[in-house]
């Protein structure tokens, strides 16, 4: 498996353990609850989304009988994916409990993340369609 494959697999697994350990801590501290939303992000984006990328990076060029058009599109991807999934959980986490409005930085890392998925689809739609060259 190539490292960007692995890295997103690896993330994944990582943000399973902190999205189900928010999760029984909404059993534990009734405050914790104001971090619904990062839990959801954790479990939906960083487990099922990551995991996606991953096994899509490993997956569908095989499927099309072709390398990734760019592993080091698919590296960019995964730095800028885990840095906008993490700022905005940290700010959304911020804004559950202090009085400041960080909304302004949650749309900021929000659309780091976004980026990154649009890097995933020009990458994975490049190596999906180009045309095979016959030997």
């Amino acid at each position: 498996m190539s490292r960007t494959t692995l890295a997103f697999i690896y993330a994944s697994l990582f943000y399973l353990f902190l999205g189900s350990t928010l999760g029984v801590f909404f059993f534990l501290a009734e405050g914790a609850r104001s971090l619904r939303t990062v839990h959801a992000h954790w479990n939906l984006v960083g487990f099922v989304t990551f995991m996606v990328f991953g096994i899509s990076y490993h997956i569908l060029p095989r499927f099309r009988g072709r390398p990734l058009h760019s592993e080091r599109l698919g590296w960019w991807h995964f730095w800028l994916a885990n840095i906008g999934l993490a700022g905005m959980t940290l700010f959304l986490a911020l804004d559950a409990y202090l009085p400041s409005n960080f909304r302004t930085l949650e749309a900021l890392f929000a659309s780091v993340l976004a980026l990154s998925i649009f890097l995933f689809i020009y990458n994975l739609g490049r190596t999906l369609l180009e045309p095979i060259k016959e030997a």
